[in-house]
């Protein structure tokens, strides 16, 4: 291992990554290396970019730049607190924890067919994803959308193989087919999907960092679409028609949808993969445009999926009470746009806006509609482009019908801001607030403040 950056790792070692920060903080706090430049990470890289990390992992262990086999990956901490409202003055026999804190490893091998037997156009990857967190690093915020995307369902412990598929563009990248255990939400209803244009100085590579979930899950389809941390086995394609300037595209994919079924769900990440139940399928198209003189990017996505088998919605304090429904739907609308270029010669510098909205008629849905919106300033010094502010709100309908009026409101209303600050090229510290001036559990209090701090990690 390099020696060219003395640093005490003890300082470091909070909530089990231990072995691979003792390897990446060389890395990461200011050792040379040949490398592209680093992209800043969403809030949560393991629900919305497909490629995480930087692929120094393997120029660590010898790998080429350029060669057939690329490892990475991304190490995220948070911290949260709950100040006021909320639950953090629940009662004795239900108390809940001020503060906790949640960790994520992703770790990815990923090889290049074309590369490594002359297969073009092919690769191949496996995925490890550990996490550890509690319920009341989120929970205490009283938020049903989830103010801290970290958090999991539970087990709140787990370890497993997050995602192996194998990809295959056809027709010069025309045609792009994805099959295996993937996260189906790094493709489908994800409001922080790069927005590629012809000159990458115009390029969105993270639209947001926001840390609450309606971000990397859309009210509507929490629980339904495979993602963070169930992926699901599957099939997905994408079409490329060349509409638009070149920047249409219309997406499809079929998944293993027992993590779909609500309270009669299958933790899919965790089991064998399976496509022998009901399935979940889903449509997305959509288009980009540039703007004016500047060429400030922007695009928008219409969706539409379906969840098949019986889904369950329970009394928890009477198992046999239940809502129940065979099969379900929904639909979705994404749209981002550039507003302003600081740098338009240099780099992808500016002001971001970005709203996203969803409907379902579904009764054993926990949430029935939603709208999500915010705006992002990224890199608003010359001398530090890769960092970052943003706020967002997202407003959601709770479904409080019969039983479920018991535990929910009937809508929640959530509003955060953040600052995301490189601390080194692949390393970034995030301090976030959250407030609920209407939180969607009854037995949190309004006005509800909490305040997160999280550390990003890629290598």
């Amino acid at each position: 291992m390099r020696s060219c950056c003395p640093v005490d790792i003890e300082l470091m070692v909070g909530m089990g990554a231990r072995a691979f920060i003792a390897l990446l903080l060389p890395m990461v706090l200011g050792c040379p290396a040949a490398r592209a430049q680093t992209v800043p990470p969403s809030g949560n890289p393991a629900a919305s970019q497909a490629a995480p990390g930087t692929g120094e992992l393997g120029r660590l262990l010898g790998l080429p730049v350029d060669g057939a086999l690329r490892l990475s990956g991304v190490w995220v901490g948070t911290g949260t607190g709950q100040w006021s409202g909320g639950k953090s003055d629940s009662s004795p026999s239900d108390p809940v924890e001020a503060s906790n804190g949640a960790q994520q490893l992703l770790v990815e091998a990923s090889l290049d067919l074309g590369k490594a037997i002359g297969l073009d156009n092919t690769w191949v990857w496996v995925q490890g994803l550990q996490v550890n967190a509690t319920p009341d690093a989120s929970a205490a915020s009283g938020s049903v959308q989830g103010s801290n995307s970290l958090v999991a369902a539970p087990p709140f412990d787990r370890t497993e193989l997050f995602e192996f598929a194998i990809r295959k563009d056809l027709f010069d990248g025309r045609l792009r087919l994805i099959a295996g255990k993937q996260s189906a939400s790094k493709t489908f209803a994800n409001i922080n999907r790069p927005d590629a244009t012809r000159d990458p100085r115009y390029e969105v590579a993270s639209l947001t960092s926001l840390a609450f979930t309606p971000i990397y899950s859309i009210p509507s389809l929490l629980g339904r679409l495979p993602g963070y941390t169930n992926s699901a086995l599957g099939f997905e394609a994408t079409v490329l028609p060349g509409w638009l300037d070149d920047r249409s595209y219309l997406s499809a994919g079929v998944f293993d949808g027992r993590g779909g079924l609500g309270d009669a769900s299958v933790q899919t990440g965790l089991v064998a993969p399976s496509l022998s139940g009901p399935l979940f399928s889903i449509v997305e198209a959509g288009s980009g445009w540039v703007v004016g003189e500047k060429r400030k990017p922007g695009s928008f996505a219409v969706g539409a999926w379906s969840q098949g088998g019986e889904s369950l919605r329970c009394n928890q304090a009477d198992p046999q009470q239940c809502i129940s429904e065979l099969g379900t739907w929904g639909i979705y609308f994404l749209m981002d746009q550039r507003l302003s270029n600081f740098r338009p010669d240099q780099d992808s510098s500016g002001i971001n806006a970005f709203v996203s909205t969803s409907w379902t008629p579904s009764i054993t849905n926990q949430m029935n509609a939603s709208i999500t919106g915010g705006f992002t300033l990224q890199g608003p010094l010359e001398a530090r482009p890769n960092d970052s502010l943003g706020v967002g709100l997202s407003w959601a309908r709770i479904n409080n019908q019969q039983f479920l009026s018991k535990s929910f409101n009937s809508s929640e209303l959530m509003l955060q801001a953040y600052a995301q600050i490189a601390l080194a090229e692949a390393l970034f510290l995030q301090p976030t607030i959250t407030m609920l001036p209407r939180v969607g559990r009854r037995d949190a209090k309004d006005d509800s403040l909490s305040g997160l701090l999280q550390l990003t990690m890629l290598f």
